[in-house]
This record gives C-alpha cells, sequence and structure tokens, in this order.
C-alpha cells in the first residue's frame, strides 16, 4: 500500500471534515484533496515521473501538504527542505539526491532539472486543473527522502520507503491513540520528520491538523483555545512558552496530550505545562530520523518514570549493546541497537558496506546502531542516557554531557541547561542554565544530584537558550557564546523580552 492511500482513505471516508488550518485558513480533506488534485496535474505537467525527486522548500501549509500528496500520487519522491536553509545547503541537497524539480529559491536550486520558486508554484498549482492520476507504487519503492542536520558532517538523505512509513505511522498511533477528533497543533516545521509526521498521523486518524510557526508565539494559547486542540507535540521552547502564556491567560482548552521526542523539555516545565492544562497527559518518546520512532511512555508511566523514554514501538526489537556488540543485562549502559518494521532503508547514495549506522542481517533486513547510549530496565522500559558524540573522558571518568544537563533540569527553578563539548580532557566543564537561580543556588542543587566528576566547574546563566530551526537547544551555538562570553550581553533575550513584555508576565525565563 503506497502512503498516499492514507489520504485516499481519508478523503472517501471524511470529506466535509476539517483536514488543515493554515495561515490562509480552514481546509475540509475534499478541499485539500482538490487542491491535491491541481497538483497532481501541475508535476505532470512539468513531467515529473515515477522515481523522481521533488525538492520543496517551502513553509508548512496547503501548498507543502497538496505537493506531499501529490507527488507521493504520481510514484515520485518528496524532499521536504527547511526553508530558512541557505541557498548553499538547499542546494547541496538537489544535487545530492539529483532532483528533477526543486521547489525553492532559483540560485538554490540551479542543478535541477527544473526550479521554480515557492510562491510561483503555489499560484500555478492554484490555475492547474485537477488531474486524478495515481500511479502504482511498490510497497518498498522510496517515497520520501529526508535530510539529517549534518551536526556531524554533510547532511545524508535518509531513504524512507513506502512500506516503512506506514508502519511507522501506525506503530506511533497505537502508542499515541490520535482519534477522528482530534485538533492537533503543529508549530513545528513540516519538513522536520516530527513535525511531517504530525499531518501523517492526522490523515491516519481523520483528524484535524493546524500548522503554525514561531512569528505567532504570542497567540498560541488563543490559538489552542478558538480551534479546540486536543494534542500538543512539543520541543522544550515551546513548553516554556505554554506555561508562560497559560498562567497569564488561564484560557479554558481541551488539551489532552502533550507528545515530545528529542530533546525534552525539563521536569520543572512539564509540572508546570500539566498544571497549566488540567486534564491533560505527556507522552514522552525516542526515536531518529533513521527509524522514525523508537519508543513511546505511556502516559499513565510518567509521574512514575519520568527520565523514561518508554517501550519499543510494536513492530521494533531494541536492544543494549557493549563495545563488542554483545547484548548488554538490563541497567547496563551501552549502544541502543534496533531492528524491525519502521527502520529505513539507509543513506540516499552511499553503499551499504560504508554506512556504519544501518548494518545488513542474515535475513536481509537492516540493523540500526543509533550511536545513542542507553540502558533498559528490568520491565524493558527504556532511558535515554546520551549520544556517542556526546560522551566526554573526565578525570578518568567516561560521562555523557545530557547526564549532567538532565540533572541540572531536575532544579527546580531551571527551565534548560547545556553542557558544551569541552576541548579537551583537561579543560573546565562549563554549564549554561536557562534559570531563576544564581549560578551558587545551582551548584548547590547538583552537589546532591551529581559524583564530583560530572559536576561541572563553572556554571553560565543564560537569558536565552540558544535554538536550532527546529526548536531544539543549540549545543554549538550555546558553545559559541561561552567562548565569546556572551551568556548575559544585553540584547541575548531579545525574544524572551518582547514575549514577556506582550503577556505582562515574567515568572520563569522562556527560549524561543
Amino acid at each position: 500500500m503506497p502512503v498516499s492511500e492514507l489520504f485516499t482513505r481519508a478523503l472517501a471516508e471524511r470529506p466535509g471534515h476539517l483536514a488543515l488550518v493554515d495561515a490562509t485558513g480552514p481546509l475540509t480533506y475534499a478541499e485539500l484533496g482538490a487542491e491535491t488534485d491541481r497538483a497532481v496535474g501541475w508535476l505532470r505537467g512539468r513531467g515529473v515521473g515515477a522515481g523522481e525527486r521533488v525538492v520543496y522548500a517551502g513553509g508548512g501549509d496547503r501548498t507543502f501538504l497538496a505537493l506531499l500528496w501529490a507527488t507521493l500520487r504520481v510514484g515520485a519522491v518528496f524532499v521536504p527542505v527547511h526553508p530558512e536553509l541557505t541557498d548553499h545547503q538547499i542546494d547541496h541537497i538537489v544535487r545530492d539526491c539529483a532532483a528533477a524539480l526543486a521547489v525553492c529559491p532559483p540560485a538554490a536550486g540551479a542543478a535541477a532539472r527544473g526550479t521554480v520558486e515557492v510562491g510561483r508554484a503555489a499560484r500555478e498549482i492554484e490555475e492547474t486543473p485537477g488531474d486524478r492520476t495515481t500511479a502504482e507504487v511498490a510497497d518498498d519503492a522510496v517515497a520520501l527522502l529526508i535530510y539529517t542536520s549534518g551536526t556531524t558532517g554533510r547532511p545524508k538523505g535518509v531513504v524512507c520507503p513506502h512500506r516503512q512509513i506506514l508502519a511507522a505511522v501506525r506503530a506511533i498511533n497505537a502508542g499515541l491513540g490520535y482519534r477522528a477528533d482530534d485538533v492537533v497543533l503543529c508549530r513545528l516545521p513540516l519538513s522536520f520528520d516530527y513535525g511531517l509526521y504530525q499531518a501523517l498521523l492526522c490523515t491516519l486518524a481523520g483528524a484535524a491538523l493546524v500548522v503554525t510557526d514561531r512569528g505567532g508565539d504570542v497567540g498560541l494559547v488563543r490559538v489552542i483555545e478558538r480551534h479546540g486542540v486536543t494534542v500538543v507535540p512539543l520541543v522544550p521552547s515551546l513548553a516554556q512558552i505554554l506555561v508562560l502564556l497559560q498562567r497569564k491567560l488561564r484560557q479554558t482548552t481541551r488539551v489532552r496530550l502533550f507528545t515530545n521526542t528529542g530533546a525534552r523539555p525539563s521536569p520543572a516545565v512539564m509540572r508546570g505545562l500539566l498544571e497549566a492544562f488540567p486534564g491533560s497527559a505527556f507522552a514522552s518518546m525516542y526515536g531518529m530520523t533513521e527509524c522514525k520512532r523508537i519508543s513511546v511512555l505511556d502516559p499513565a508511566l510518567y509521574e512514575r518514570h519520568p527520565e523514561s523514554v518508554g517501550r519499543p514501538i510494536p513492530g521494533l526489537e531494541v536492544r543494549i549493546t557493549g563495545p563488542d556488540g554483545r547484548a548488554l543485562p538490563p541497567g547496563e549502559v551501552g549502544e541502543i541497537v534496533v531492528r524491525g518494521d519502521t527502520v529505513m532503508a539507509g543513506y540516499w547514495g552511499v553503499p551499504l558496506e560504508r554506512q556504519s549506522r544501518y548494518v545488513p542481517l542474515a535475513d536481509g533486513s537492516l540493523e540500526l546502531r543509533t550511536g545513542d547510549q542507553g540502558r533498559l530496565d528490568a520491565d524493558g522500559l527504556l532511558y535515554f542516557v546520551g549520544r556517542d558524540d556526546d560522551v566526554v573522558k573526565r578525570r578518568g571518568v567516561r560521562l555523557a554531557l545530557s547526564e549532567i544537563e538532565l540533572a541540572a533540569e531536575r532544579v527546580p527553578g531551571v527551565y534548560a541547561a547545556v553542557a558544551p563539548r569541552p576541548a579537551s580532557e583537561d579543560a573546565p566543564l562549563l554549564l549554561a542554565v536557562q534559570t531563576d537561580l544564581a549560578p551558587h543556588e545551582v551548584r548547590a542543587a547538583l552537589t546532591g544530584l551529581l559524583d564530583p566528576a560530572r559536576r561541572p566547574d563553572g556554571i553560565v546563566p543564560l537569558t536565552s537558550m540558544p535554538l536550532t530551526a527546529n526548536g531544539k537547544p543549540d549545543r554549538a551555538a550555546v558553545a559559541r557564546r561561552l567562548q565569546a562570553g556572551a551568556g548575559t550581553a544585553p540584547g541575548a533575550a531579545t525574544r524572551t523580552t518582547a514575549l514577556t513584555a506582550l503577556t505582562g508576565s515574567s515568572h520563569g525565563p522562556v527560549a524561543v
């Protein structure tokens, strides 16, 4: 079954139901279906055929979704790209995947067979007659190329076949339980796979998706109230914003579920969020682009196991291995290794023998060596400890920088913490914190949480936490700020200050 069948079924079953709300307004499934038919005609008119790559560097809106479904319907490969990437970065992706069509700035897509600027593409699609063509697509054909962030080198395209994508969507929903009456707020970039899968999950359930961006953060709670939002996917900065806004506005909402994957909000922030939105629950998750999702924590277990990222999703097997590749017993920390239905098909254009993450198995499947450190407990719950490149040696002890960050975020009054990688084993270990506390208060609290080897040499308060384009704490940017001595420089919290002024609240810092 091709991924586009998700939309075909939702359209047939719920044509008049709300599918999308973007900056232009609402669309039903029938209206989004008509937009998709026009996008199919537009793609075919530009000669895009099965297996060819379509790069899209536009924002998250109806054009994004229409082109996503249309590209899959004609059997081509959709390549979402964050619109804030530079022309140079987009050009690398266009060249790497040998794009047939690039919808992006002309200079960035010059290497594609055809290039159309984003706004022009939207206008042309609106003027194109609908085309209901649907190509036959094999389950193992490539549906998406999702490029990794490139933190350890140039971005690589993760090959996502139809079969694995559908397995991931169904398995994630088995853990989260999206419903037909849900309204999901997506403030994440749709080019970010956590954001993209919100669209897929909504389509699977026949639910509604409300997309917004960081420019509308001050009005988020009112958006949640106005549209009856029930599910909110989080990144740490968004969790902080919602706490601040809701404490000021006290709006009555229908939010029943917050979700998170990757960098997690601190326990203090999550406590504040669940208190600010009575009746809501929190599902913590763990995953990576190379296999989409690995585990989901049942919200009922969060209070007892707040540091766990849950049990493996259906169809996935997780083991913890030592340096020799052998499985470790419960409680021991090692590399998280996964195999199963959601493991994607490797990196685009890189022979398998040169891929250290993906390892072929005797049955022809792939095993994913995540490069992440973690442990399983006796009940099968998974705990994420840190990445291999997050592990440093200090005073003869191997430790994960995330251990220090998580400990700091357990301190009441600390909203976010980042420990940049020291330049050498003997270099000072600094901890940047976004907090209401004085540095000596943070240091005193950490004395009871960390052994001497893990205690930072210096605590540096930041007025705002630098973030990546996807809203995650940016460790490299923190390191640059600390090196420049700009942690508390005037202007470092420009957007935080603006948000505080608009809401009239100064309760806790907010990173935006």
